[in-house]
């Protein structure tokens, strides 16, 4: 910058003796000055289009929380000696939030240049990583020349998984104090497998003879029937994200979700799931855990962009819910219109559990209280989670 200011200065200069004095030594400080600011820049226009480069990301199957190397390759194939490269790369503000540190290098004729950088993925989410930018300059520091390229690469970071030990708001019924497990989920005529008793296991489940005889108590498990089924909607009304900063509800809501749709997959209990994602509506559907690859997909790439109102959307797929079916509805606004779909649900002989998802440490998410009280005093579950909120202690509990 300082010598391009010097030649501002010197340059009308110099041009005002050539013009008006003449002779000898004014005509050669021209040519001297023109050249020493003509040849740098044809030097970094040659260099800068003899430059590539290319970015390589892992290719395998990726989670939140995973740690991963990116590797930069920048190749001089010009024969000219390159004083100054700058490599600014976009890609690590997008995949962790934080601003890439400049990576600067000289490289000789032909040669190339390697840098590795190692990052923690810290949020699912699918990334199209766009481009990097090299900036080169002169020896004298007067050009700085920018080139991009293009990366055309993408980054596809499943969520990562929370692994639950119980999810006992399905199908559950009122005795006392107690809640206890409804048996519509399982065929008691089939055994699973025998355990060690556990604090709130039914006393129904008890194998009595083998508890006897090992002199502790054993507890008999049962296979899941073929006939429970669970459907999970998400609202994802794109007016309930709009203040959701760093997407901060939409991440929590996936957190919840895929960790109800594991605990289904893994007890083989059929799931429907629905929710929008802008205009059209996706619909996954899976039974067992190896069909767990498809909502992975889809929740890495979840969006609080549904343009339909939730109400709406879910009370023109009621019809297609089976009687008796368990529907889980994941919300980050419980108001009037969500406690009377909650009600219409009920007398349709349809489970709904309403799990509301709040950011109060930044005011979104919406509770009101009453409708919170009128659906627990119509016996439909109900949790809440904040964004700090443990998942696994929360939906282990055993008062929704």
């Amino acid at each position: 910058m300082n010598n391009i200011k010097s030649f501002i200065i010197l340059f009308p200069i110099v041009l005002f003796f050539v013009l008006f004095v003449g002779g000898v030594i004014p005509y050669f400080l021209l040519y001297i000055l023109l050249l020493a600011f003509l040849i740098p820049l044809i030097h970094s226009l040659i260099i800068l289009n003899k430059i590539k480069g290319t970015v390589q990301i892992p290719t395998g199957t990726l989670y939140a929380g995973d740690k991963i190397d990116i590797d930069y390759q920048i190749n001089n194939y010009s024969s000219f000696f390159i004083p100054y490269i700058e490599i600014q790369s976009p890609i690590e503000k997008q995949l962790t939030g934080k601003d890439s540190p400049k990576i600067t290098t000289t490289l000789n004729p032909k040669e190339s240049f390697f840098h590795r950088e190692t990052l923690v993925l810290k949020k699912r989410g699918y990334y199209e990583l766009g481009e990097i930018q090299i900036i080169v300059r002169d020896i004298f520091g007067i050009y700085s020349l920018k080139k991009n390229i293009t990366t055309k690469t993408s980054l596809l970071v499943y969520p990562e998984t929370i692994e639950l030990s119980t999810f006992r708001i399905t199908a559950v019924e009122q005795s006392g104090e107690l809640l206890v497990e409804d048996p519509a989920f399982q065929d008691r005529s089939r055994i699973s497998s025998i355990r060690d008793y556990r604090d709130g296991d039914s006393v129904k489940s008890i194998h009595w003879k083998l508890s006897a005889k090992l002199d502790h108590m054993m507890v008999k498990e049962y296979e899941n029937r073929g006939d429970a089924h669970v459907a999970i909607f998400i609202d994802n009304y794109q007016k309930h994200f709009l203040k959701d900063l760093d997407r901060r509800l939409e991440d929590k809501v996936v957190e919840v979700t895929l960790s109800i749709i594991n605990y289904y997959l893994n007890q083989n209990i059929p799931i429907k799931f629905e929710t929008q994602y802008q205009e059209d509506i996706i619909q996954i559907q899976g039974e067992q855990k190896s069909h767990i690859k498809p909502f992975l997909t889809f929740l890495a790439k979840f969006r609080g962009n549904g343009t339909m109102e939730f109400t709406n959307f879910i009370t023109s797929r009621i019809d297609t819910i089976r009687k008796d079916t368990t529907v889980i509805i994941i919300t980050p606004n419980l108001d009037k219109s969500m406690g009377a779909l909650g009600i219409l649900l009920k007398t349709k002989n349809i489970k709904p559990i309403f799990i509301i998802i709040a950011d109060v440490e930044n005011n979104t998410g919406y509770l009101d209280l009453s409708i919170e009280y009128i659906l627990r005093q119509e016996g439909i579950p109900l949790y809440l989670l904040d964004y700090s909120s443990n998942v696994k202690e929360t939906l282990e509990e055993q008062y929704g």
